[in-house]
């Protein structure tokens, strides 16, 4: 076992990071089965889609090996310690539609429109205002980690940021007019 212990780590340590900390919002789409590594993966999004038929969790019991890639950190975010316990203490494998309710992904889609769900998803998200989107994912995961005076003040640090930014003066405009926002005109004037 020590040759799969040793590559996985190396390679997917660092690629669950470089996930969890990426500038930009973060779509998984889950087909087949979705073990250990590659659970912790798409646990490392943050968006998960699942093709109904899909299953995923944990197993590095059976082996006596440990989650080393994350797994049980992201875990207990989403699940809270008592449930975390559970589903790595006892190898649990679930179907998409359980890991639906557990809170692990967001939707199941029927396999055919898994890619093209996913997809809009992500169209969806790219039409958001990027910087707001960016600096709130960066609180939200700091909030989870942090006491709620912390929460507050480091919203309020972003919040100094995004009120001032084009997106914002476009959102108050559009909803002034009652017309949808054109955000991230910036992006294009950067160019």
């Amino acid at each position: 076992m020590a040759w799969g212990r040793t590559t996985g780590c190396a390679g997917s340590r660092p690629l669950n990071v470089a996930l969890r900390n990426f500038d930009k919002l973060t779509v998984a789409a889950i087909n087949g089965v979705a073990i250990q590594t590659g659970f912790s993966l798409a646990l490392s999004c943050d968006f998960r889609i699942a093709a109904a038929g899909a299953r995923m969790g944990s197993a590095t019991l059976r082996f006596a090996l440990m989650p080393d890639e994350g797994g049980q950190f992201l875990l207990v975010q989403l699940l809270g310690v008592a449930r975390a316990m559970d589903f790595l203490l006892r190898n649990r494998i679930v179907p998409a539609e359980e890991a639906l309710a557990l809170g692990l992904i967001h939707e199941v889609a029927p396999p055919d429109e898994l890619q093209v769900r996913a997809m809009a998803l992500a169209r969806e998200l790219a039409d958001g205002p990027q910087l707001a989107m960016r600096l709130l994912k960066r609180s939200i995961y700091n909030a989870a980690e942090s006491s709620f005076a912390q929460a507050l003040d480091d919203i309020a640090a972003r919040t100094a940021i995004s009120d001032h930014h084009p997106d914002a003066r476009e959102g108050v405009a559009a909803f002034r007019e009652k017309r949808p926002p054109k955000f991230n005109a910036w992006l294009d004037e950067r160019g």
